[in-house]
């Protein structure tokens, strides 16, 4: 998601919001027709030895909130029946004496950041201890305990917690689409993934390469040629430089790392075509990404309302993203997806009833035409800050998801449903009878 904190980014969301709101007040047709089960073969996700399907959730502030903040939300994960959670594994910001700025003001969050500017190095330190990445460990072994897999995200697109405009403020680099070309730019975001898959979690003692915890490796957050209005329209950018950088990363990290999945992170956009999000426009091919080898499955995102579609677009959008990983032989993941909640000035729900119908279509369409997992954006909870509003983190973006919101029961259902008869697992079991590893790394399996 066009990260959670900013406010451009809420403020366009919600403007668009209206707009599709009325549209859909006004009597848009959104009864669309029976989702027919799928019985062509898909790739799957697999885990201990059985075909893995589920659903999960997204949260990015577990890495720098008190811990009981985190204990909620996976706790309130693991009682929905989720099984996957996807967090940011990065916090960057400038150099502690100020000289280097910050591109997320004020560079922390709540004292907390991973990544800093170092201008005797000139490079990026780390931050291991107890304002840094010892939030990441905590939240691992948490997950570890309840039995919940994590997707690591190790930067953002967005100017977000830093991300990759943090890199292009280190490096003095005008450009957005710089990030992926420049030599020194990628050298150190090579030396981040070694950190973090090299590192020795405090707590468990295990290194992040040998912990089955971590479902996945993700290189990015909606990796596109464009960003913040601050480093302007791309110059050189094509989708063979996103595709380009993927392929010179997802081949690192296996090199470090032969446990863990790989995936892009990217929102799904494909090029080729004319429409939006299929034109190529953002610099992204969907498809080159998935072709790549050792990405391992593919990964699309859905916001109907901020992209100025309406919401029964989303059942051709899903349904052109497993065609697409069917043709690659991967499975693939609806990672993020959202409808925006109207809610008081308390932050109680106004009205659900766009979200509801939406997310069960959604998961149906998912489940029944061979989706391998849903992962919506976001899950809150609880906050003991003295200005949360009702003691519960503020829904900032207006698509948190509580566990006492109407929505929360179809997430639920979703869950079971997919863990229980996805269509993707049904025929993968029926027509394959291959053994499957019994290895508690989560892995993927093609059909024969």
């Amino acid at each position: 998601m066009c990260a959670a904190l900013s406010s451009g980014c809420v403020r366009a969301a919600a403007g668009a919001a209206a707009r599709n709101g009325e549209r859909e007040d006004a009597g848009e047709d959104t009864n669309e027709r029976p989702v027919e089960p799928s019985t062509r073969p898909s790739a799957v996700f697999t885990l201990n030895g059985q075909p893995f399907c589920f659903a999960g959730t997204n949260n990015y502030y577990m890495t720098y909130k008190p811990r009981e903040m985190a204990d909620d939300v996976l706790a309130a994960a693991k009682a929905m029946g989720l099984r996957v959670v996807r967090l940011w594994a990065f916090l960057d910001r400038g150099s502690l004496d100020g000289t280097t700025r910050n591109a997320d003001r004020p560079g922390d969050k709540d004292g907390v950041y991973f990544q800093y500017w170092d201008p005797l190095k000139k490079a990026p330190a780390y931050n291991d201890g107890p304002t840094g990445l010892e939030h990441l460990d905590y939240v691992l072994d948490r997950a570890r305990a309840l039995d919940l897999k994590v997707v690591l995200v190790l930067t953002n697109n967005w100017k977000d917690f830093g991300g990759m405009d943090q890199y292009l403020l280190w490096y003095g680099l005008p450009r957005h689409e710089q990030f992926y070309t420049e030599a020194p730019v990628r050298e150190a975001y090579k030396s981040w993934a070694a950190h973090l898959v090299l590192r020795k979690n405090t707590r468990s003692g295990v290194l992040y390469r040998d912990d089955p915890t971590i479902f996945a490796w993700e290189l990015a957050n909606e990796p596109r040629c464009t960003s913040s209005d601050e480093f302007g329209p791309p110059e050189n950018c094509r989708p063979a430089t996103v595709t380009e950088w993927a392929a010179e990363m997802s081949s690192y990290v296996k090199s470090i790392d032969r446990n863990h999945l790989v995936s892009v992170g990217d929102e799904g956009f494909f090029a080729g075509g004319r429409a939006p999000r299929y034109d190529g426009a953002d610099g992204v091919d969907h498809a080159a990404l998935l072709e790549l080898p050792h990405v391992d499955f593919g990964t699309f995102h859905l916001y109907p309302e901020t992209w100025g579609q309406p919401i029964r677009w989303a059942s051709h959008w899903i349904e052109d993203h497993v065609e697409a990983a069917r043709a690659a032989r991967k499975p693939t993941l609806l990672e993020e997806y959202g409808v925006m909640a109207r809610r008081d000035a308390r932050g109680g729900i106004v009205d659900d009833a766009r979200r509801r119908r939406a997310y069960a279509r959604w998961g149906e369409v998912v489940r029944l035409r061979g989706g391998d997992g849903g992962l919506f954006w976001m899950l809150a909870g609880v906050d003991p800050q003295p200005d949360a509003r009702a003691g519960r983190y503020p829904d900032y973006d207006h698509f948190a998801l509580y566990a006492n919101d109407a929505a929360a029961e179809l997430v639920q259902g979703f869950a079971a449903s997919m863990a229980a008869d996805a269509q993707a697992c049904r025929v993968f079991a029926r027509t394959t009878t291959v053994a499957l590893s019994k290895s508690p790394f989560v892995g993927t399996a093609a059909p024969p």
